[in-house]
């Protein structure tokens, strides 16, 4: 995708304000809102796997403090690394960098294949000379000086230590920090592919940790399984809710957030290149019409609009469902002054993981139910004729603008 944008001009030949052409599209303000909202939600949601299930566990110091102790040195410095910081802070600087890598990728995937190669080249000279430079002018230049040929003694060999040390210093960083520098090179460099690993390593990670922390694991593991952070097997009290209702605990929350901004990081980045791919594919008139860039203007607000009221309604939903048979209970409990729904609340099995499935498939069955009563489609319709202005009414939909 990067390579489609070179060769559009972006100079409208009509005189006109607005192009479809990639080049003033990729500026509009719409694609920049999608591109800074999947950028805020995948920083938010790699924060927040982070706070629950790496800081303090298995995070990147330890690793460091590890090499430490056998006397292997971090070259990278406890500056770059958060090795002085403690908690959450441990991961500002190396986010950063992160950030800032990511970017530099993107920034590279719109450069011309020329340059790209000597980037490319230049960056494996560079690691070359590193890695193996001073020991070889070191090694060569002993054997001028002394008329001998000879295989290096120790302390050229030692010469390795510090280029192999940063290099698996970088390693570990760059395992740590692979979602966010794939996700910022998928969404400033318009790859679907660098996005598709960015949730493809994050979802690894859960499911894999979810594994480690299964306690029959966790019990062969030893002393590596209780460093592990791990969410308790009972829910814990609901403290927060809606409504008047408590509805879910502060751990189940941060799972709920991590699922919510995976989603709104995948709709938002897929969204520009779906736009943008749109934009590349339209005959040279339409991109000047004055029709099409309007329709394309709509397009792009609802979908932030829907992006944003449906993120919304999911993530309520889903608070909901998990904890739906709270909200039944205190119901019952409420108006008919029952012991027995204080008694069922208190119960054990309501408050383990497959409580949570139980409640959760109530709720998909009363919302199932909904459906045959009311009449969800004049409901919808009725809001979209309060809501739509009337330039969007005089517009195609966007499901429109993608049949032609």
């Amino acid at each position: 995708m990067a390579g489609e944008v070179a060769p559009q001009s972006d100079v409208d030949q009509t005189g006109g304000s607005k192009t479809l052409h990639l080049k003033t599209l990729r500026k509009s303000w719409q694609i920049l809102a999608l591109q800074i909202i999947a950028t805020v939600s995948l920083v938010w949601m790699y924060m927040i796997i982070v706070s629950t299930y790496v800081v303090d566990s298995i995070d990147h110091t330890i690793l460091f403090e590890t090499l430490d102790s056998f006397g292997l040195d971090n070259p990278l410095g406890d500056f770059l690394t958060g090795s002085k910081g403690s908690g959450l802070a441990k991961f500002f600087v190396p986010l950063l960098l992160g950030l800032t890598l990511g970017g530099g990728m993107a920034l590279l995937a719109f450069q011309s294949q020329k340059v790209q190669q000597r980037i490319k080249l230049g960056f494996i000279l560079v690691l070359i000379v590193g890695l193996v430079g001073r020991t070889l002018l070191s090694w060569l230049g002993g054997m001028l000086f002394q008329w001998e040929i000879r295989a290096p003694n120790n302390n050229e060999i030692e010469m390795l230590q510090w280029p192999l040390m940063m290099i698996l210093s970088l390693l570990i960083m760059t395992i740590y920090l692979l979602p966010i520098i794939a996700g910022t090179r998928g969404i400033w460099g318009l790859s679907k592919q660098a996005i598709a690993w960015s949730i493809g390593f994050t979802l690894l990670f859960l499911g894999i940790h979810a594994v480690l922390t299964f306690p029959t694991i966790m019990g062969q593991l030893g002393t590596y399984g209780d460093t592990l952070s791990t969410l308790d097997t009972q829910i814990g009290e609901a403290t927060i809710g809606l409504f008047g209702f408590d509805l879910i605990s502060r751990e189940q929350l941060s799972l709920v957030l991590i699922a919510v901004l995976i989603m709104s990081f995948q709709e938002s980045a897929f969204a520009v290149i779906r736009y943008l791919e749109y934009a590349y594919r339209l005959p040279e008139s339409c991109k000047r019409d004055p029709e099409y860039v309007k329709q394309m203007d709509n397009s792009l607000n609802g979908h932030l609009r829907h992006t944003i009221g449906f993120l919304a309604l999911t993530a309520v939903a889903t608070m909901i469902a998990l904890g739906f048979h709270s909200v039944l209970l205190d119901i019952v409990e409420t108006t008919t002054g029952s012991q027995w729904a204080a008694q069922v609340s208190e119960s054990i099995e309501l408050r383990l993981t497959y409580g949570l499935v139980i409640s959760a498939l109530l709720f998909l069955g009363v919302a199932s139910v909904l459906k045959y009563l009311v009449p969800w489609q004049r409901v919808r319709a009725l809001f979209y004729s309060v809501t739509r202005s009337d330039t969007a009414a005089e517009t195609i939909s966007k499901e429109d603008i993608w049949s032609q």
